[in-house]
């Protein structure tokens, strides 16, 4: 089997090609740093050459809707084009919970999500959808993200952050055996409210930012699973907060 990895020098990226590659799985990393530009195309139909799989862990840093749309569904549209002449057989899209219902947010990342998630149902090449809830370690990210004016504007509404290696581990699995068209969901075993969640961080941090309750841009339950999904085993690292 020989894997390519959109995105593959990335935080998600790198993992998991270290842990195919432990496997004996040939993988090819596909990022800037290699060469290769999967938006533009540039060195895409060399990279693919033989390729099995593609695992799609693309990011980008455009959070408005017309930035992240034609990012997410550029992306989809040259892996699927240059990867049916290579012959792939299967792509992997790492997506966020909470997307495919289309009603998550009206932020502009998240409707690049959905944008990603239909191109790549609707592409020529099979796709297995892999949703994840936000990753445990980007929670101090987060809490930046929602800091305005040095106060921590949190949404009273539902989180159930995952550990990483738990995505990693449900990324081979879909690799190595999951048949493609799945959709599969995954969170962390505990649900709480943003606000309490960014309050025992930054206790716990030391950090004396001060949390202020506001009303979500969405409905409760927008960003976390609301069908059956996976239940990570790995509880967030900080103990004693009130879980949903």
């Amino acid at each position: 089997m020989k894997v390519f990895i959109a995105g593959g020098r990335g935080r998600v990226g790198s993992r998991l090609a270290d842990r195919l590659e432990a496997k004996g799985i040939e993988v090819v990393s596909g990022g800037l740093e290699d060469g290769i530009d999967v938006v533009s195309g540039r060195g895409l139909a060399e990279a693919l050459v033989g390729v099995d799989t593609i695992v799609n862990v693309l990011n980008t840093p455009r959070f408005d809707a017309e930035g992240a749309i034609s990012f997410f569904e550029g992306a989809i549209g040259n892996l699927t084009a240059e990867g049916e002449q290579a012959g792939v057989r299967h792509h992997i899209v790492l997506s966020i919970v909470g997307v495919g219902e289309g009603d998550a947010s009206d932020i502009g990342y998240y409707l690049g999500k959905v944008a990603q998630e239909k191109a790549a149902r609707s592409a020529s090449i099979p796709a297995t959808i892999i949703r994840a809830t936000q990753f445990q370690s980007y929670i101090p990210v987060l809490i930046d993200q929602h800091t305005v004016d040095g106060k921590v504007l949190a949404p009273r509404s539902f989180i159930q952050p995952v550990e990483l290696d738990e995505v990693i581990d449900l990324l081979v699995e879909a690799v190595t055996t999951l048949e493609p068209g799945s959709v599969v969901e995954i969170a962390g075993p505990d649900r709480f409210y943003h606000d309490d969640l960014f309050r025992a961080t930054l206790a716990h941090r030391g950090d004396d930012r001060e949390v202020v309750t506001v009303d979500g841009q969405g409905p409760l339950d927008a960003m976390v699973p609301r069908g059956a999904y996976r239940t990570g085993g790995v509880r967030y690292p900080i103990s004693g907060i009130p879980t949903v």
